[in-house]
Order: C-alpha cells, then sequence, then structure tokens
C-alpha cells in the first residue's frame, strides 16, 4: 500500500500544471475588489484560452441574441464569477483530453462527466438558494479531478479495487484499501498543487463526505448531491445505487428534499440539452 500511495504522490509532484492563466485567474478572483477588466488582462495573455472563452460565450447555452465579439464585451455581460468558470472549463478541458497516457474514451468521459456535475451542482446550488452556483459549478468541475490520476497511474490495480468492492466496501473504502487514499484526496492535493484556495480544495477533498468540510459544508454538500444526480441521470440508477455511499446528511444541511433531488432528472436533461453545443465546444 505504501508504494502505491508513493507513487501518487510523485505523480501528483510531476504532473503537467494547469495553464498559467486558469491559476493566475482564480487568484485574482479571491479578491474583494476585483472587476471584470482585471481578469480580461490576464485573459488576452493567451489567445488559445481567449478565443475558446468566446466560443463558449457564444454558444447556445448562455443565449445571447447577437454574437459576442471581444472578450471585454464578455466580461461585462458574465461578470467575474461566470468568466472565471469559463477560463476553467476551457483549461480544464484541453487537460482532460490532453492528458497522455490516459485512452481518448476514457479521458472524453471524465471530462463529460465532470461538465454534468458542474452543471448540476450549479442547479442545486439554486434550490439550495445560499450557495453561489458559480462556485458550485467550479467545485463541481473539478471536484473529480483525482479520477485522471488514478486512470493514469493506477490501472494496475482497478480489479483489485473492484475486488474489494465485490467484498461489500464502497468504492471509496476500496480506494483507500488498495492505494492507500482514495480519488478526493487525490483531487485536494492536486488542487493545493495548482494553489487553488483552501475554499475549492476543501470541496474537492470531502464532496463524498460533505459533513467533514471545514470551511463550507454547505458547498461540500451541493456538489456531494450534484454528483449524485449526475450519477443517476447518466446510469438510469436511483440514488442509492451509487458506486460511492449517498452522504444523507447532506440534506438535511441543505435543506434540500430527498425527493426534489430524485425528479431532478428532467431539469438536468433539459440544461444538458441546451448545453450539448457548450459541451462539444469546450
Amino acid at each position: 500500500m505504501g508504494k502505491h500511495i508513493q507513487e501518487i504522490l510523485t505523480a501528483i509532484k510531476s504532473l503537467e500544471p494547469l495553464p498559467q492563466v486558469a491559476t493566475r485567474v482564480v487568484e485574482i478572483a479571491s479578491h474583494d475588489d476585483v472587476i471584470p477588466r482585471d481578469l480580461v488582462t490576464v485573459i488576452e495573455t493567451d489567445a488559445a484560452v481567449t478565443a475558446k472563452v468566446l466560443k463558449l460565450c457564444n454558444s447556445a447555452y448562455y443565449g445571447f441574441r447577437r454574437e459576442i465579439g471581444s472578450l471585454p464585451e464578455a466580461a461585462n455581460l458574465l461578470g467575474v464569477s461566470t468568466l472565471v468558470n469559463l477560463v476553467l472549463t476551457s483549461c480544464s478541458g484541453r487537460y482532460f483530453r490532453d492528458y497522455g497516457q490516459v485512452d481518448s474514451t476514457t479521458a472524453m468521459h471524465l471530462w463529460e462527466e465532470s461538465v454534468v456535475d458542474a452543471i448540476a451542482s450549479s442547479l442545486i446550488a439554486r434550490l439550495e438558494g445560499q450557495v453561489d452556483k458559480n462556485r458550485a459549478y467550479t467545485a463541481g468541475l473539478l471536484q473529480n479531478v483525482g479520477h485522471l490520476v488514478l486512470a493514469r497511474y493506477a490501472r494496475a490495480t482497478s480489479l483489485l479495487v473492484q475486488a474489494e468492492v465485490a467484498r461489500g466496501a464502497t468504492l471509496l473504502e476500496a480506494e483507500t484499501a488498495i492505494l492507500g487514499l482514495n480519488h478526493a484526496e487525490i483531487g485536494a492535493r492536486l488542487a493545493e498543487k495548482w494553489n487553488f484556495s483552501e475554499s475549492l480544495v476543501d470541496p474537492i477533498r470531502h464532496h463524498h463526505a460533505p459533513e467533514l468540510a471545514q470551511l463550507d459544508r454547505r458547498l461540500a454538500c451541493v456538489t456531494h448531491l450534484g454528483e449524485v444526480v449526475t450519477h443517476s441521470h447518466l446510469s438510469g440508477n436511483g440514488l442509492d445505487e451509487n458506486p460511492y455511499k449517498l452522504c444523507e446528511q447532506a440534506f438535511t444541511i441543505t435543506g434540500i428534499k430527498r425527493e426534489t433531488i430524485e425528479t431532478m432528472g428532467d431539469v438536468l436533461s433539459a440544461e444538458l440539452t441546451k448545453a450539448r453545443d457548450f459541451l462539444l465546444a469546450a
């Protein structure tokens, strides 16, 4: 087990970073006095990210009646939080799809599921009423980035993990038993390497046990439920058939009723239909 931990921790240290523009934008956006122009100045240093952000902005998902032709115009229309999410979506998309040694099918599946997690978390934040929908989108988008590390560096142990599950362990327990740490902790450590704030690292680390979150338990619960809804929608299974254990406390903490989550499939389907070209553009 120690060997697996050491290999994964070494892998995290050696991983390619997110494009600098992404980490810089997240850092600037954490300041209370930030304005859209501050972000535009940074984003425009990367022509590829600028082009992708404009492409996302002009997708049907945002529904603007005319084409948005410049980054300053997009920033003024969307605001700081949404602009940050477009940058992260653009940069994360490249990171997921171009991640070496992961086959293209696996990489695309992980990426598409991450975007659905983000959209579902944002929807649940609107229902919850106290968590900012854009923060929920960000946390939902990145909460499972640890899976990418496992797909690349721990493929040989996947059968051992599945054997633990067959013996009655949850998938999270199985990852910890075989690897020494689970994908949530791996993702949190990767986010720390990228110098993301603790307010984002915390929900990534605790999205499967949101009641343990230290900084924003509501946000962790929202992203937890977002993933549960995503899995239920994509698999066609019920909430309790999630491979990771459903945290019942998430309903109490957020004040959202279980029945509401169970009936979110149609709403999520409608959002995903609207976001189809957004997914292709990302």
